[in-house]
């Protein structure tokens, strides 16, 4: 039943600012491991990241406040192949306040999908982590008003432990950083080794060399793997945490129990696997490990890129390093062999009636998203 209190669904203000990041703060998502997924200084730094167009809505009580918040973020990706313009919807978070009203998320809806251009396919993409249960009961139980959440498969997102010494790069294999020279040649490269993952980043070089697109990304801190001469592999530590942090907010109780022991053997626990447990309220000091391609059949070149970039990893004092990759994908075998700590989060296709078939039609390939610009 809705709220008392009717609730304005209307596009962000810049004056709103301020009130979208503190919501980021205070309605963490509940896991495990409950986090906020934050964007300090600014909240447009981070979503110029995401893509190249935005649609931004707030929900407001009576007095103005700013109760809930939902964004539409559109960019390029590769779709059964192919280059398309899709949208992505994140940030939903809604106060107590907020998921009082259904009324006002179904409005919600509704505009998001109203301001759909007609170059875009006519269905979002949106992941829920796996274990939010009331969140995933809600959206996949088909309430009237609400668009259809069609389950497409899992992503695992593996935050790597930082070794202490990484192995050394095999025989005949070499990493070298990227270069501005280069940009082009791995813009072709992702493309070329894109589609077989549903979904994949297709960036020109213009974007992977645009201070707005890709912020916080330089042409060095890609690693590419070679033999011969030949691109194998290739794959970017990206670090956001000048404009994006995952805080944690609170662990499950046999978690919380657990952290005393695993802060006590902090020093062991690359050697041994463990995850590193932060205090609630710090910032995990991890980056991502981005944009990862491999030529068809280059698999060894994958284990040299993952070591290359560990070791690069622990030469800027990371924490952790995180990769994110669909439960089916062929490289996830070789990827779980270095230690590190699993989140599985499900990739829906959110669509109304007149994107059934659109959703429908998405082949079986890999999900591949691109889990630095989600």
């Amino acid at each position: 039943m809705d709220a008392p209190v009717r609730l304005r669904v209307e596009p962000a203000r810049a004056e709103d600012e301020p009130a979208l990041r503190r919501l980021l703060r205070e309605a963490p998502l509940r896991g495990r491991v409950t986090v906020s997924l934050e964007r300090e200084p600014s909240f447009e730094l981070a979503a110029a990241v995401e893509g190249d167009r935005h649609d931004v809505l707030v929900a407001r009580a009576g007095d103005g406040a700013v109760v809930g918040l939902a964004c539409r973020s559109v960019r390029t990706a590769l779709v059964n192949g192919a280059p398309a313009r899709v949208g992505y919807l994140g940030q939903l978070r809604l106060t107590r306040a907020g998921r009082a009203s259904l009324r006002a998320v179904r409005e919600g809806f509704a505009r998001l999908a109203a301001a759909r251009r007609s170059d875009e396919l006519p269905f979002d993409f949106t992941s829920i982590v796996s274990d939010n249960a009331p969140a995933r009961r809600l959206l996949e139980a088909g309430v009237a008003g609400l668009p259809t959440y069609r389950r497409l498969g899992e992503l695992a997102t593996l935050s790597f432990a930082i070794p202490r010494r990484a192995p050394p790069a095999q025989d005949g294999l070499r990493v070298v950083p990227g270069t501005p020279e280069r940009l082009e040649e791995i813009a072709a490269f992702l493309r070329r080794h894109g589609g077989a993952r549903q979904l994949a980043a297709c960036p020109t070089a213009a974007e992977l060399a645009s201070p707005e697109r890709a912020r916080g990304l330089a042409a060095g801190d890609f690693l590419l793997v070679e033999r011969g001469g030949t691109l194998l592999a290739c794959g970017a530590i990206w670090d956001q945490r000048g404009f994006k942090q995952t805080v944690v907010r609170g662990y499950a109780p046999l978690l919380a129990a657990a952290r005393p022991v695993f802060a006590a053997l902090a020093a062991l626990a690359p050697a041994l696997g463990l995850p590193a447990l932060p205090r609630v309220g710090a910032a995990l000091p991890a980056a991502f490990l981005a944009f990862v391609r491999v030529a068809d059949g280059a698999e060894p070149a994958f284990a040299a890129l993952l070591d290359a970039a560990l070791r690069a990893a622990r030469a800027r004092r990371l924490g952790a390093l995180v990769l994110g990759l669909g439960a089916d994908d062929p490289l996830l075998p070789a990827a779980r062999r270095r230690p590190h700590v699993a989140y599985r989060s499900t990739l829906y296709a959110v669509h109304g009636a007149d994107g059934a078939r659109a959703a429908a039609a998405l082949d079986g390939r890999p999900l591949g998203p691109e889990v630095a610009t989600l």
